[in-house]
């Protein structure tokens, strides 16, 4: 009976253990530390890859049922290959990079290759980017695979900005920006500017080799700053090797250059993948004119009949649409054919509709830089500073720089103090001919003017000229109006009569 009774308790303890495994509730490992790093950064670069493919040239793209984009679809890569042979792959690319594989690298590869649709996105925008980087690269001596980097920063998006205000398709931060010859300002930001930013971004990774003569190292302190690396260094007893010293490294910087490898070995042999790259509505033909007056990217589109978001896209720098030509010449990029039309119709183009898009902006421009104007008055608007905040976050929240702030407030220092108030912009009241006053909320808030007019301002008047395929419904979409205001706007009777080279006015 003893032994009975024992083995019966044994199997009561045994048996519910057995149908838990079978159940599978046995408890899993924990993921490793390593791991929820990789994963944290994986789901950083799908962020920003998702931004990417909702910008306007590849969502037009996307939508286009013969181009190759819109039928990519993600899936997981079934990797026929072994690792020794993806190891062998990245040896045979040559570069002066140091391309290892190892776990960190081969997560960060699948990555590239299971997100076909991203990749596929990011390989049409390399057609138009890659060219004019390569040579700026070649031009400062430094490896041109290393413009692969802006695939880790912002998957290619010149508009891109982080958390932290990185910003632009190199991701500079305002105070390295400014120390490479970067512009930053109400209406600039040359961090968006792909090919001023390729210059800063060639001569910055050329200093960083410079101080640690190794390319990984110097990878990663493009990522985190050079200080972060000398600490990684010391800590690790002097290595300076990157692997040596990733543990060392700020979380973030751990997978970076992992990210760049798979990045690499991603725009090497996509084609063995099934990805291939699709046509991007970025144009290639494109020149530059130099702008010498004030003026709208509104006033080009209307005029030229060029699509604004095309005009957009080839001039990201201009965070308002205004090119601020008021005391030097700024650049304007467009399709070569529509430069030669600009220069033929420049006059046509200042003049158009400019008190609506410049007497309020002129007024700000005037307080803003101190200059007399007896046409306006100004009221100042103050932000009060609260525990915790920086000069830099101020800034970004009215969209001014931190060298404006500084400016509209005197101040020498970064230094600011909790109660403090700080001028973040104006309300200006524009002095009309009859005496009458129109106020005009605006002043470096970096949002949209808000008008409160005593005499409202003539209606503004759009016109569209009829394109071969267009159709009244396509034109009421393209402006966000309804085909019935458009039709009774221009008293069409017949949706179906539109003809080619017809004006067609726009209901604001």
């Amino acid at each position: 009976m003893k032994y009975q009774f024992l083995l019966i308790i044994f199997l009561f303890f045994i048996f519910p253990f057995s149908f838990a495994q079978e159940e599978g509730t046995q408890p899993k490992k924990p993921v490793s530390k390593e791991r929820l790093e990789e994963e944290e950064f994986h789901q950083m670069l799908i962020n920003e890859m998702d931004k990417m493919l909702d910008l306007w040239y590849i969502k037009k793209e996307s939508s286009n049922s013969k181009n190759i984009l819109s039928k990519v679809q993600d899936d997981t890569i079934t990797n026929n290959f072994s690792d020794s042979l993806t190891a062998l792959r990245l040896k045979n690319i040559i570069t002066v990079i140091p391309l290892a594989y190892n776990s960190r690298t081969k997560s960060m590869i699948n990555l590239y290759l299971n997100r076909k649709r991203s990749s596929a996105a990011i390989l049409g925008l390399a057609q138009y980017y890659y060219p004019i980087m390569q040579e700026i690269f070649d031009k400062y001596d430094v490896p041109e695979e290393l413009i692969y980097l802006t695939i880790i920063e912002s998957s290619l998006n010149p508009t891109a900005v982080s958390r932290a205000g990185a910003t632009g398709i190199w991701q500079f931060m305002y105070s390295t920006g400014k120390m490479y010859g970067l512009e930053v300002n109400t209406f600039v930001d040359d961090r968006r500017d792909p090919i001023k930013a390729t210059d800063a971004a060639a001569r910055h990774l050329r200093d960083l080799y410079n101080m640690f003569q190794d390319w990984g190292l110097a990878i990663s302190a493009y990522n985190c700053g050079p200080g972060n690396v000398r600490k990684a260094i010391q800590r690790s007893g002097g290595k300076t090797n990157f692997w040596d010293i990733i543990n060392f490294l700020p979380k973030e910087t751990r997978s970076y250059f992992p990210a760049y490898i798979g990045a690499f070995y991603m725009m090497k042999y996509h084609h063995l993948y099934g990805i291939q790259a699709p046509s991007i509505a970025i144009p290639t033909a494109v020149d530059t004119v130099m702008v010498t007056k004030e003026i709208h990217l509104e006033q080009v589109a209307n005029v030229l009949n060029i699509d604004i978001e095309e005009i957009r896209t080839l001039n990201p720098q201009y965070k308002k649409d205004v090119i601020p030509a008021y005391n030097k010449p700024f650049p304007l990029r467009l399709r070569s054919k529509d430069i030669i039309r600009f220069v033929s119709l420049s006059d046509s183009v200042y003049h158009y509709e400019y008190d609506f898009y410049f007497a309020p902006l002129r007024s700000y421009v005037n307080v803003f830089t101190g200059s007399s104007d007896e046409a306006t008055t100004s009221k100042k608007k103050y932000h009060t500073v609260r525990s915790g905040e920086s000069l830099t976050k101020i800034a970004n929240k009215y969209g001014l720089s931190v060298d404006e702030l500084k400016q509209m407030n005197k101040l020498k220092s970064n230094y600011i103090k909790p109660k403090m108030k700080l001028v973040v912009g104006y309300e200006i009241t524009p002095i009309s001919s009859e005496g009458e006053k129109d106020v005009v909320k605006s002043g470096a808030t970096g949002q949209d003017s808000t008008k409160v007019a005593t005499t409202p301002p003539p209606p503004r008047t759009t016109y569209y000229i009829v394109k071969k395929g267009d159709t009244l419904s396509k034109i009421a979409s393209r402006y966000k109006v309804s085909v019935k205001d458009l039709a009774k706007y221009n008293a069409i009777t017949n949706i179906n009569s539109l003809r080619v080279g017809q004006k067609i006015k726009i209901p604001q």
